[in-house]
Parts: structure tokens; sequence; C-alpha cells
């Protein structure tokens, strides 16, 4: 009964601080300082956060300001920051590590050189190789004259730094306090100026302990250390559910919903314990889960029902990877928005899926996810996408620009636009600036099928280009598109002036042009029929196909072209014609 007694108080603290530790995660930087320092017990507060929400809190609050928050932090804190934010992939930067280093001696000086001296010798050690060079003095040598800019500080061990070209200015994005920033604050960035404070602290500290470290350093493979050093970083984030992205990129392997992975049956959380000893999952991410996308609404019901034990740890877990395959820093609130919604978007996509064309209902959203591992889920989604990027890609291999050597932007600002987000690495959905973004991540159903309706119909109009014998050396003036080329060649055509098999796309005269403008509008400003059934009737003939035969989303695509025409020149007079402003056709001011 002690134990049980025990335990339940254990669990009501750890509940205390829970609350607290969110409340001052979703506070705006200065209030959650403020929460922090003036909690009853601000040291155990700070080191009951999670690494991932410590982290988040330096970046939310500034780097300067968060300096005492760090004093009181334990050192697998401060181990964290130095692995999110000291390597580019497999390579330690050592301009990184300069202003790391320098944010964690202002913290305490005497505790970082314990702490890296007595855990971490290998990457101190590293660090030092690649900043500065070391001379021992012989007791019977006298100092050589080139001695003058070496440093001692006790007569037999002379340090220098070398002239290097910082880092930085290869890397500039490669920031944790941009030199704005490190101006207004004091940090220093200098890395001569930090080792030789280091060195005079600990030569105050320990002298036999700054000679031993000064041999080792002598005496390091960088290579081998650095190589020792990536992997434990990468079992520590592991831990966390970071994992290498080569690893993490796991997450965007489809999953077909037939082979989901059942979960076991489901525990509610109402009742859950708190063991202290078990790391909590961060929590800084759940302040943005909001908005009206289907995974949100159901996971709100989830928590209304009593939650699903370990959920919150299964979404972090998730998040991690994401970040992890993505290669993605977070350090402010915008850098975790972006994982966050491509999360939350590509799981209730996944839901839609595994709904199976039936309507999307949030009950059955939850029933889903008390059914399958989000992982699962998020793969079902993310499945939807890359088969739109597959077919995009093996379209173009063989499509009418890629042979002719065309850029993608011969299709237009709208296909460009559906082309341009299935191209990259992760595919998006073109939202052109309808959710005042011009990319987002597929989010439902919705959007893979009006992703998929427009990737057809640029299939279909490459086909249609394909079949047109057109010589694309005869282009000498004005804008190409495939709306200039198709309406050219159809101009060309019926004003006679296709002299030879292939179609030429030279620039037609003006005046020429105007007799057929002045026949193509009705004195309304509209297109007719006739003029209309024309242009299906030549792509047709130009082709080779018969007129009945022309694909559905082809006949759309001239359908639409008509009507641009009648919105943008419907209502022009013949005699205001201006080539310069009519890119809709390839047109010259001369006969």
């Amino acid at each position: 009964m002690n134990n049980d007694y025990q335990l339940a108080n254990k669990t009501r603290k750890e509940l205390k601080l829970q609350k607290l530790r969110r409340d001052i995660l979703v506070s705006e930087g200065a209030q959650a300082l403020d929460m922090i320092l003036e909690a009853p017990s601000p040291a155990t507060l700070i080191q009951s956060f999670p690494d991932q929400d410590l982290y988040y809190l330096m970046h939310k609050i500034g780097v300067h300001d968060f300096i005492p928050v760090l004093a009181l932090a334990v050192s697998s804190q401060w181990e964290y920051i130095l692995d999110v934010e000291v390597w580019d992939d497999d390579r330690l930067n050592t301009h990184m590590m300069t202003q790391v280093f320098s944010l964690l001696f202002k913290a305490d000086p005497q505790r970082l050189l314990r702490w890296t001296i007595k855990e971490k010798p290998d990457f101190v050690e590293y660090y030092l190789s690649q900043k500065m060079h070391v001379v021992i003095r012989e007791h019977d040598e006298l100092p050589p004259e080139d001695f003058d800019d070496y440093i001692t500080l006790d007569d037999k061990f002379y340090f220098r730094f070398p002239d290097q070209q910082s880092s930085a200015e290869e890397d500039p994005e490669g920031e944790l306090f941009p030199q704005n920033t490190l101006r207004e604050n004091g940090l220093p960035d200098d890395a001569p100026e930090l080792i030789e404070q280091m060195l005079k602290k600990l030569a105050e500290m320990d002298l036999s302990v700054l000679h031993g470290l000064f041999l080792e350093t002598l005496s390091i493979l960088p290579a081998e250390a650095e190589e020792e050093q990536f992997r434990q970083k990468n079992i520590r984030l592991a831990e966390k559910g970071f994992l290498p992205a080569h690893e993490a990129i796991g997450i965007y392997q489809p999953i077909a919903g037939k082979n989901l992975r059942p979960r076991p049956a489901v525990a509610t959380s109402e009742t859950q314990v708190i063991d202290p000893d078990i790391p909590m999952p961060p929590m800084f991410f759940t302040q943005f889960l909001k908005g009206d996308n289907l995974f949100v609404k159901a996971l709100e019901q989830i928590i209304t029902q009593g939650g699903i034990l370990d959920l919150d740890r299964e979404l972090a877990a998730l998040i991690n990877k994401v970040i992890s395959a993505d290669r993605i820093k977070i350090r402010n609130r915008e850098s975790i928005q972006k994982p966050l919604e491509k999360t939350m978007s590509t799981l209730s996509l996944g839901l839609e899926v595994l709904m199976d064309g039936s309507k999307a209902r949030v009950e059955t959203a939850v029933d889903l996810i008390k059914k399958y591992f989000l992982e699962d889920i998020f793969r079902t989604g993310s499945r939807e996408g890359a088969r739109l990027q597959a077919t995009a890609r093996k379209w173009y291999e063989t499509s009418f620009i890629g042979t002719k050597n065309l850029p993608l932007s011969f299709l237009g600002e709208s296909y460009l636009g559906i082309i341009g987000g299935l191209m990259v690495q992760r595919p998006m959905f073109f939202a052109d600036y309808a959710d005042k973004v011009l990319y987002r991540n597929f989010a439902g159903l919705s959007d893979i099928r009006s992703t998929r309706r427009q990737l057809d119909e640029i299939i279909s109009l490459d086909d249609f280009l394909n079949r047109l014998d057109v010589d694309i050396a005869t282009f000498t003036f004005g804008v190409l598109t495939y709306k200039s080329m198709i309406l050219t060649l159809w101009v060309r055509d019926r004003l006679g002036l296709n002299r030879s098999k292939a179609l030429s796309l030279a620039p037609i005269g003006i005046s020429e042009f105007k007799d057929f403008f002045s026949q193509l509008f009705n004195p309304d400003g509209t297109i007719g029929d006739t003029q209309a059934k024309d242009l299906g009737l030549w792509a047709a003939q130009a082709s080779g196909m018969h007129e009945a035969d022309l694909p559905t989303a082809l006949q759309g695509i001239l359908y639409r072209l008509l009507q641009e025409l009648e919105s943008e020149y419907g209502h022009v007079r013949t005699q205001d014609l201006d080539p310069r402003f009519m890119p809709m056709f390839l047109l010259t001011g001369q006969d």
C-alpha cells in the first residue's frame, strides 16, 4: 500500500508539472521565461522538460535570455542541443560548435569543462584539434623565435590559432545565433577568444588536466573521433525517434491499405499511471494541433473519449521521423509548423483512403485510429502522392516537352504549378494561393482527384502535341507556350500559311492576323459555335484523328482556350491590336 501511495503521489506531482510545462510552452517568450524562473523549484521544472521541449523553448525565448535556464539544465539536455545543432549530416560543423560551446560556457563554465572532459573527451579534443596548433617546449629548450604568436599558460605548452576562413561564410544558413544577434547579445562567436577563455578556466581548476587535454589533442585521429561521435549521436537521437535521414525516409515508403498492421487492443489513458523514471514525450507540437482536417477532429474526439494509451508518444515519434527525413531543424514556431502540417494532412489523407471512397466521417476516422498505427496510416496517405509523382515522372521521360527540350513553363502557369508540385522530392498540392500559399501538402482525396484530373489533361495535351509534325526550329519570335503554339498553328493553317508538311511556328504578320481576328469574334465579343467547332476540326485533322475521337480532356483544354480568348480580346477592336500585348499568339508587327 505504501508503494502504491508513493507512486500515486509521484503521479500527481508529475501531472502538475506536466500542466505547468504545457502552459509554459504555449506562452509568449518573456512570459514563459518568467514562469520558469518564478516557479517554486525552477531546477526541478527545467530538468523535467523533455529535451525537445527545452530546445524549442530556447529558440522561442531567445538564446541569450535562456542562459539562466541552461545553467539549471541537466547534461543530457545540453547534449541534445549539441546533437541537433553542430552536425551537418555526418560532419561536425566547428563553427556551430563554437556557438554552442559559447552559450554553455556562459551558462556554467566549470560544469561545461568537467562534463566535456569526463564524458565527451573525444568531442572537445576534436574541436580543439580543428581550431588550434599545440607545441610542447622541453625544459632545456629556448622558446623558438617564431613563438611570438603562440600563447602559453605554463611556459611548457604553447598554442596558437592559425588564420582560416570561418565556416560560417561557407554556410551562412548554419547559424544558432545570427550575426546581428551576436552583436546585440554579446555572445562570442570568435573561436580563439572562446578557446583561450576555456583553457584559462581549466588551468585555474586543474593544470594537470589541461596538460592531459593538450597531449590527447595532439594525438587524436580526427576522422576516427568524428565517426565515433557520429555513431553515438545517432544512437542518442534514435532513442527519441530521430532516426538518421536515410532510415527515417522509410516513413514515405508507400503501403497499401490491405497490408496495414492491426493495432493491439486499445487501452484508454484515463487510468494511466505515470512513472517518473520513463521520459515523457515532447509536448511543444501539441499547441499546433489545430485546424479543420479530419485527423485533428478525430484526435479531439479520442481525447474527449478518454484518449488512447501512448498515442501522444506514437504521434511524437511519427513527427520526429518526418523531421529527420526532411532534415528540418526545429528552432522556432515556423519550423515546427511545416512538418506538423505535413503529418496532419497526410494522416487525414490516409484516413480518407482507408474509408475506401465512402463519405469522410469523424466517427469512422476514430475507429481507424484505434485499429491501425499512425505510421501505417501516414504511409497509406503518402502512397497517393507518390503514385501521382511516379505517373508524372514516367510521362515526362517520353513527353513532347522533354524530347523537344522545352522548359516546363511551356505548359502555362496552371499546368506548370501542377507538374512542379509533383516533380519535387516530396510531392505537393498546387493550391495557387487559394489557401494563401502556392503549394501545400495533400490533405484529402479531393486534392488527389483534382491533381489527377489535371495531370490527365496534361498527358492528353502532350499526346496531342506529339501527334503534330511541328518544326520547333521555326520558332524565332514571341512567347512559346502550348496556348500560343496551338492557336498560332490553327491561324496559320486557316490563313494558308503552312506550305510544307512540317508545321511552322514562324510569327504571323499583324495585318494578316487582323483578317482572321475580325472573323473570330461575334459583334458582342463572343466566339461563335462555328469558330469553336473549327478549332476542334483543325485539331483532329492536324493530329490525324477523327473529330469524334478527340479525348474529352483535350476538348476541355480547347474550350478553355477559346474562353480565355473571349476574356482577353473579346472587346478589343481590330484596329487596336498590338503584337506586343498578345502573348497567346506568335505575331510580328511586320508583314
